[in-house]
């Protein structure tokens, strides 16, 4: 029996006695009311910490997190990914401090309440004070071992709690990505107003004010611009451009795409004039219904390609101008065909040659090409403006014959009037007189003939002889191609400076940008979700509650140095073991303290007892003296 203070009676009276056999008893129930709301309030964080990893993964599987989205800004980026990892990290520090404190304080009471060794007891609430203790714990039991699974198992918890901190912050994280938006914007219209409505025009249109000659001396300066400065062509598409660039994104404009069809013009009545110092070929072809084509044209030297003025003829006046509208681009050609012999005859016109001593038949074809354009949607590059997917300029190959199709629009009889200006020549005079126009030299050069090749032959006393063969897809290639760059060339010089207004229409735009969003990194997720699922199995298993007899109490609470004190103080047992023990090593003290012990104090009618394996003297109830009831 202890001693108090010299004022306090060393035995307690009745009525203490009384008060505190009430308060152990008050004690009693209030701790295991606590115990069992502690671990039921310990399960349940352990098992939400494992749902909310489980939602994480099934938010990553369907990416339902990617719906929460920031724009990009400077702050955006720089701040809110801060803030993002800062909480994650306060989250799971504040989550796993309270997951430890309880989990530990649950399983010291369980190992407080089991009969098992000291050293036991001594290991693992050395374990419980860092991942680093718990190794250490764990090393010692190689060399002795009195609790491999409970050091075990508190080491993994710990690790399970270090792996927490470790992907906390990298569990969500707001990523860059690229997003789109659909906005309109205005356009310049690439096919004019008045090429739609002329066909509705009575009278007059500007289109017939069109300064064609100093478009057509434009086209050979068209292919060597760049795409940006040529935005609104592409080969034989003219296109809608926007009017600003500042967007970045895809654009779906109107687009048209003129395509040609060429045929050689049959039943050719001709006659040669050799009277004039030019020599000229005089011609008509006849179309049907007692209409026909009439052209004169001076005798062109070999492998030349020329547009010609075709000048309708019918008995009927309004016939002539329906004509007029299906005439389109004529040609005159002097270099080989790829046609039958059986029908040449049909189409060739032979123009005899005589130059010194030789002679020879050069062979003319009239070739008619018609024009048409077909408008569709296409997808603009706002940064460009360049088409996505441009229209090729190869045609299906085919061998020539004769004219199929005649198509009426006003539009091509425009293109066919425009490149035959011969206002501006090419500078190419050749014998005879004659120069083409610099329409055809570029013409030519865009089926792979060379004009001043030919020039240069012609002037060296060369002779007349074809040795290129013109196929038809080369020339509705080219004849497509040189309408859409003088539609776009007027276009582009406009109204004022003897183009065409071109109007203004609206496009919608795919708009690229660029916006932060919410996503889960799943190596992390795995981590964390593994050590969520081990931690709460470890947790269950390491505070699932002991044997307790109704008339039991734990001694102590913890097995902190002060209990340590005491229990050394009152429990005779442990004092005979350490009292054996002459040099007080760690190896030492641990191999003295494989005995059986249970800090449990069992109630009887007049005294409380501490229970051990050995059958040392029993430690009075009265070890508090009353203090806690006085107090």
């Amino acid at each position: 029996m202890s001693t108090t203070n010299d004022k306090q009676p060393a035995i307690q009276w009745p009525r203490t006695w009384f008060v505190s056999r009430k308060s152990h008893s008050k004690k009693l129930s209030g701790n295991a009311l606590n115990g069992s709301s502690s671990a039921g309030t310990c399960y349940m964080l352990h098992a939400i910490l494992v749902v909310i990893h489980v939602v994480l993964v099934i938010f990553y599987i369907f990416h339902w997190e990617h719906h929460v989205t920031l724009p990009f800004t400077p702050m955006n980026d720089d701040f809110w990914p801060v803030v993002l990892s800062a909480s994650l990290q306060a989250f799971y520090t504040i989550y796993t401090a309270v997951l430890l404190f309880l989990t530990q304080r649950l399983a010291m009471s369980r190992m407080l309440v089991r009969r098992q060794k000291l050293t036991a007891i001594h290991d693992i609430s050395g374990a419980w004070a860092g991942i680093g203790s718990a190794l250490s714990s764990v090393w010692k039991q190689i060399d002795i071992p009195a609790s491999w699974w409970m050091t075990s198992a508190v080491t993994v918890y710990l690790a399970g709690i270090s792996v927490l901190h470790i992907t906390s912050s990298t569990l969500l994280q707001l990523q860059t990505f690229n997003a789109s938006m659909t906005t309109s914007v205005p356009t310049t219209l690439a096919w004019s107003n008045d090429l739609s409505s002329l066909a509705d025009s009575a009278n007059y249109s500007p289109i017939y004010d069109v300064n064609w000659p100093a478009i057509t001396a434009s086209l050979p300066v068209v292919n060597q611009l760049p795409g940006v400065v040529s935005a609104g062509l592409s080969n034989t598409t003219v296109y809608d451009t926007p009017q600003t660039n500042a967007i970045v994104g895809n654009a779906t404009v109107n687009a048209t795409t003129i395509t040609s069809c060429c045929g050689l013009l049959p039943n050719i009545s001709y006659s040669v004039d050799y009277t004039s110092s030019n020599p000229m070929i005089i011609a008509n072809s006849s179309i049907g219904n007692g209409a026909f084509l009439y052209f004169q044209t001076y005798i062109p030297w070999s492998d030349q390609v020329q547009v010609i003025s075709a000048v309708p003829i019918d008995p009927s006046i309004s016939a002539s101008n329906d004509i007029i509208n299906q005439i389109g681009v004529v040609f005159m050609v002097s270099t080989l065909l790829d046609i039958d012999p059986s029908v040449q005859e049909m189409f060739a016109v032979p123009a005899p040659w005589k130059i010194n001593n030789s002679s020879g038949i050069l062979d003319i074809y009239f070739i008619q090409c018609s024009l048409s354009a077909v408008s569709a949607e296409a997808v603009l590059n706002m940064q460009t403006n360049t088409l996505q997917n441009p229209t090729s300029t190869s045609q299906l190959s085919k061998k020539w014959g004769e004219v199929n199709q005649w198509i009426n629009n006003d539009w091509q009889s425009l293109i066919g009037d425009a490149l035959t200006t011969r206002s501006v020549g090419s500078g190419d005079t050749f014998s005879g007189g004659y120069e083409p126009s610099m329409s055809d030299e570029y013409i030519m050069s865009l089926v792979g003939l060379n004009l001043t090749a030919e020039y240069d032959q012609s002037t060296l006393w060369g002779l007349p002889i074809p040795a290129v063969v013109l196929s038809p897809d080369q020339l509705e290639a080219a004849i497509a191609r040189v309408a859409a760059q003088l539609i776009w060339i007027a276009g582009k010089i406009g109204l004022s400076n003897g183009g065409f207004q071109l109007g203004n229409g609206m496009a919608y735009v795919n708009e690229d940008i660029i916006g932060l969003r919410l996503n889960i990194n799943i190596l992390p997720l795995s981590f964390a979700i593994s050590a969520s699922v081990i931690m709460m199995v470890l947790a269950l298993s390491m505070t699932r509650a002991g044997n307790i007899s109704s008339n039991g109490q734990v001694a102590v609470e913890s097995t902190g140095a002060l209990q340590l004190l005491w229990l050394g103080h009152y429990s005779a047992s442990v004092n005979e073991v350490l009292e054996d023990v002459e040099h007080p090593t760690e190896a030492n003290l641990r191999r003295a303290g494989m005995i059986d012990i249970c800090f449990v104090k069992t109630k009887t009618s007049d005294q409380e007892e501490l229970e051990s394996f050995t059958d040392g003297p029993p430690l009075s109830g009265q070890v508090d003296h009353g203090r806690d009831d006085a107090m």
